[in-house]
């Protein structure tokens, strides 16, 4: 059986297993270097996944506070809970909240700290988004967000973007992608009323064990998060994996080194403040 046919591998498990711990990860702790300390502070995770900010947050900070993650996804708020145990032996207090992100379900400034990793471009409507994260910020209150950057400074992701082109459909990596533009994004920011708002391109260099599943597993693992792949049946989604994962041991090659790939990432850093 091939590695994208494994039943016993979930989306969510597999997104965990290898996006989060390989790729967003990393760029967890760069995420998080860029906050505040605030002892005892409130703190959002806004489109949380399975709660690798959040984690790390827990690991870095001063002393333990108040977090709320908040996804629209309740398998990846159940996983992210699942994985949290750790904080509230640190003394942290937990919430988790299935919610969209355009219409928080918080309090005006209930926050001193909103961190959003790779979820801002997924919303329906960003700019409503930025204006409920003003909204939910103390005054001086902090927003630390990231997107990908430009698909041409992602080169793993330029492969993935000419599996799913090729089997399923041409532009299922648009969404990812839709802030990869640094003045768009700035733009956006400012015009919600954030106030000393900053964009940063930023490059990292990942590195991914089990080189020979890693690829398809996070072909497996997009499916909890691209709608194209979500909207597919259980049968029609085997499918499309088994095609692409045909495809995928000759176009990473290029990334091996030794027994891991390594590749570089980029992705746009925004701060910003009520």
């Amino acid at each position: 059986m091939s590695v994208a046919a494994e039943p016993q591998i979930s989306p969510i498990e597999a997104y965990e297993r290898y996006i989060v711990r390989s790729l967003l990860g990393p760029w967890s702790r760069d995420l998080v270097a860029r906050t505040v300390p605030i002892e005892g502070g409130r703190y959002l995770d806004l489109a949380c996944g399975t709660g690798i900010v959040g984690r790390t947050l827990g690991e870095q900070a001063l002393k333990p506070g108040w977090l709320c993650g908040l996804d629209v996804s309740p398998g990846m708020l159940a996983k992210a809970e699942s994985l949290s145990d750790g904080l509230e032996e640190l003394g942290w207090v937990l919430e988790w909240h299935e919610s969209c992100a355009c219409s928080l379900p918080f309090a005006d400034q209930a926050f001193d700290q909103v961190l959003c990793q790779q979820g801002l471009q997924f919303f329906p409507d960003p700019s409503t988004a930025l204006r409920e994260v003003q909204r939910v910020l103390c005054p001086g209150g902090r927003l630390v967000a990231s997107v990908w950057g430009a698909l041409e400074g992602n080169p793993f992701y330029t492969v993935i973007d000419h599996l799913v082109s090729r089997h399923l459909a041409q532009g299922a990596l648009a969404r990812p992608f839709a802030l990869s533009d640094t003045e768009k994004l700035r733009s956006l920011a400012q015009e919600s009323g954030l106030q000393d708002v900053a964009v940063w391109a930023v490059p990292l260099t990942v590195r991914a064990e089990e080189p020979e599943r890693f690829a398809a597993m996070c072909l497996r693992g997009a499916t909890a998060v691209l709608p194209e792949f979500a909207a597919l049946s259980e049968v029609l989604r085997q499918d499309v994996m088994e095609r692409m994962n045909e495809d995928v041991e000759e176009l990473v090659r290029p990334f091996r080194r030794g027994k891991a790939l390594e590749f570089g990432t980029l992705a746009n850093v925004l701060t910003a403040r009520a």
